[in-house]
This record gives structure tokens, C-alpha cells and sequence, in this order.
């Protein structure tokens, strides 16, 4: 109810806006008031800014007019920076939302030693493999690259060597 409530006045304001700018208009261009295709232009575009203008600032004021959810007793706080997506379930039986800025009790189990991330993404482990094979790769791959790039000089080398000796067997025969 309030949604709509604050819609109606965005587009309710929008429109008295629209409507103060045009009569308005008259007063605020310098020179005389338009007339004939300068009028209707302007008449126009005013039609055309009555229709889209309240769909575009009820666009931009789209949160205030959601409604942020500050404040209200109803709803939860939303988690902080390391609210997890799981339930705690304390000693008691009960399940309670984590909802605190707190970060989330360390484990004793394995695979939870890594802190924080690891608990709430039990896929670290195998990207975490992944990126390690995948600069294996990088690494053996610069390897290859330094090799080949080394036997590439040694080749030129040689051939310099060779093409030095034969240039003088030339000179002397």
C-alpha cells in the first residue's frame, strides 16, 4: 500500500513539474513566445514527456519508493560482511539465522581451516586445485618457451660460427 502510495506521488509530482515548466514556458525563452511548428514541437514533446517522464523517475527513485526496509520490526537485518547463507545450530535444539557482522565460530572439522571463505564455499578447495595446475601449466609452458628460445640462439650461433669459417676458407684458398 505504501509502494503505490509513493508511486502515484512521484507521478502526481511529475506531472504538476511537467505542467509548471510549460506554462512557464512563455516566460522563461528569451524573445517572443513560439508560434506555429516551433509551438507545436514544443506541445508536443510536452505530451510526450507527461507519458514517459513518471515511468522515468519512477525508475530512478525506484528504491526509495520500494522502500529501503530500514527500520522496520518485521524483517530481519540483513546479514553483514560475514553473514553466512547456513544456519547456526546451537546446543539448545533451536536454529538461529546468523545475521550479525561477526565472523562465523572456526571449525575444528578439515577443510575448514582456511578461515571464513572456506566454510561458506565448499568449492575453494577444487578451484583452488584448479588455479594450482593451471600455473603448473603456465609455469611449463614458460619453460618450454625459455628452451626453445635458448636452442634458437645456440642454433644462430652455430650458424654464425659456421658461416664465419666458411668466409675464411674463402679468403684463403
Amino acid at each position: 500500500m505504501v509502494t503505490a502510495a509513493r508511486a502515484a506521488a512521484v507521478v502526481v509530482a511529475t506531472w504538476l513539474a511537467l505542467s509548471v515548466l510549460m506554462v512557464l514556458l512563455g516566460s522563461l525563452l528569451p524573445g517572443p513566445r513560439p508560434h506555429g511548428t516551433a509551438w507545436s514541437t514544443a506541445l508536443t514533446l510536452w505530451l510526450l514527456s507527461l507519458l514517459f517522464g513518471p515511468l522515468v523517475a519512477c525508475v530512478a527513485l525506484r528504491r526509495w519508493i520500494a522502500g529501503s526496509g530500514a527500520g522496520r520490526p518485521d524483517e530481519p537485518t540483513p546479514p553483514g560482511p560475514y553473514g553466512q547463507g547456513r544456519q547456526d545450530t546451537p546446543r539448545s535444539g533451536g536454529h538461529a539465522w546468523r545475521t550479525d557482522a561477526s565472523p562465523p565460530p572456526r571449525s575444528d572439522e578439515p577443510g575448514h581451516s582456511q578461515g571464513p571463505r572456506a566454510a561458506a564455499d565448499p568449492d575453494s578447495e577444487a578451484r583452488r586445485r584448479a588455479r594450482a595446475e593451471a600455473e603448473r601449466k603456465l609455469a611449463a609452458a614458460e619453460r618450454a618457451r625459455a628452451q626453445a628460445e635458448r636452442a634458437r640462439k645456440e642454433e644462430a650461433r652455430r650458424r654464425a660460427a659456421r658461416n664465419r669459417r666458411l668466409r675464411e676458407r674463402g679468403r684463403r684458398y
